[in-house]
């Protein structure tokens, strides 16, 4: 009989056949399909996997939509990032695949379990210094939270609607983001090209975080910031400007107070 096979990658323990993923005391259980893809990418860690050899592997014989795989890959982007440390886990090869960018360790069940006695004696004595863990924990979130910070910020800036020739506040906004530090957004290009429902496809492929919507009507500029992942409207601000430089310092600060979030 085969002993069960286990693997260790960017501080996580992989584990195939009871579907989860550990990463010190948290667990979490992925679902058959996620953990059929991520074993496949961890497999080849460092190697391109295509999108077809993936299709073969997961759902051999079957007839899937590429959307499928577009969203087991963000579900395991959105559920292993919060229990390592590394940068990027999975990486997207643009219209070939992805790769697992760590390296990968392959180890035997039996070696866990020959761990468990002492794992359980480091585990009672943290538990006995639960303030200096709980101190811990919080410096972590404060590192993590200032490192998430310090990555720029993707952003996709639609064009602008308009109902009377008026200023292109698009033009405006993307002035403001390009001299905002943190903050950047995708080419027109890139947008343009795409020809299906962009939600929440620039968030997988992209990792683009927000939209942002303008209409001029009747003098009246309206700015709103939306959900790149679910399409739904977090922020909305509506101003009367009677000059272009009004509408420009109201589109300034609206890309400034959108770097704090």
């Amino acid at each position: 009989m085969n002993k069960p096979v286990q693997y260790l990658s960017a501080d996580l323990l992989i584990c195939p056949n009871s579907g989860e993923v550990r990463q010190g005391k948290q667990t979490i259980r992925l679902s058959p399909v996620n953990m059929r893809v991520l074993v496949v990418l961890i497999k080849q860690a460092g190697e391109t996997v295509t999108r077809q050899h993936l299709f073969e592997q997961v759902w051999p014989n079957q007839v899937i939509s590429d959307d499928a795989l577009t969203r087991a890959i963000a579900d395991l982007r959105a559920q292993l990032k919060p229990l390592s440390s590394e940068t990027i886990l999975i990486k997207t090869r643009p219209k070939v695949g992805y790769s697992w960018q760590p390296p990968v360790k392959q180890i035997s069940a039996e070696k866990i379990l020959d761990q468990s006695t002492p794992k359980k004696k480091i585990g009672q004595a943290l538990l006995r210094y639960g303030g200096l863990f709980v101190l811990a924990v919080a410096l972590l979130y404060g590192f993590l939270n200032w490192q998430l910070k310090s990555e720029p910020v993707a952003l996709v800036i639609l064009p602008t609607e308009m109902t009377i020739t008026h200023v292109a506040v698009d033009a405006l906004l993307k002035q403001a983001v390009l001299a905002t530090k943190g903050l950047n957004y995708l080419s027109a290009h890139a947008f343009n090209k795409h020809q299906g429902n962009p939600y929440p496809y620039f968030s997988h492929e992209f990792g683009v975080r927000w939209f942002i919507e303008s209409r001029v009507e009747n003098n009246e500029v309206t700015l709103q910031l939306v959900d790149a992942r679910t399409a739904l409207v977090i922020y909305s601000e509506q101003h009367r400007v009677d000059s272009d430089e009004e509408l420009n310092t109201k589109v300034t600060a609206f890309i400034a107070f959108l770097a704090e979030l």
